[in-house]
C-alpha cells in the first residue's frame, strides 16, 4: 500500500521529534513536556499549523507519549488554533489542562510542579532550542552506536 509522501515526510519529521523529546524528558527525570507552538513551528518550520497536521501529529507521536494532551487558544477541538501540547507518558488530570490566567509559561511550570507534575518546558531539558532534524539525527546516532551519553 502506498502512501503519500508528503505524510510519509511528516511521519518521520513528527517520530523524529518524538524521539529525542522522550529522550529529554527522561533525562530530566521528569514525566512531561510541555511544547510551546512557537517551538514546533521552528522545527516544523511551518507559519501555522491545518488541522490535519495536527491531527497527524497527535498520532504520530503517540508511541512515545501515550497521553498527549492539546493545549487550545480558540474554541476547543479547533486544531488549528493550537496553543500548546502536554507530551506526557503518564496520564494527566484535567484540572492541569486548562491554564490559569493570568500566567507565564514558567509560572505554569511551577504551579504544575509545585502540584506533583514531573513536567519542564522544552527550553528547560534541551540545549538547542528548537533542535534541528541533523542535529537530532547525529544526537541519536552517537547515542545509539554508545559515542554519547544521553
Amino acid at each position: 500500500m502506498s502512501m503519500d509522501p508528503h505524510r510519509e515526510y511528516c511521519r518521520r519529521q513528527h517520530r523524529l521529534l518524538a524521539h529525542h523529546l522522550s529522550i529529554e524528558a527522561w533525562c530530566a527525570g521528569d514525566d512531561c513536556i510541555l511544547l510551546e507552538r512557537n517551538h514546533l513551528e521552528e522545527f516544523l518550520k511551518l507559519e501555522r499549523f491545518k488541522s490535519t497536521r495536527v491531527q497527524w501529529l497527535l498520532e504520530d507521536i503517540k508511541p512515545w507519549f501515550k497521553h498527549t494532551e492539546p493545549v487550545y487558544d480558540g474554541p476547543e477541538g479547533e486544531l488549528s488554533s493550537l496553543e500548546a501540547l502536554y507530551l506526557s507518558r503518564v496520564p494527566i488530570a484535567r484540572k492541569f489542562l486548562v491554564r490559569p490566567d493570568p500566567i507565564n509559561a514558567d509560572e505554569l511550570i511551577a504551579w504544575l510542579r509545585s502540584n506533583g507534575l514531573r513536567v519542564h518546558l522544552l527550553h528547560s531539558v534541551s540545549a538547542v532550542i528548537p533542535p534541528s532534524e541533523e542535529q537530532i539525527v547525529t544526537r541519536l546516532a552517537l547515542l545509539a552506536q554508545g559515542l554519547a551519553e544521553p
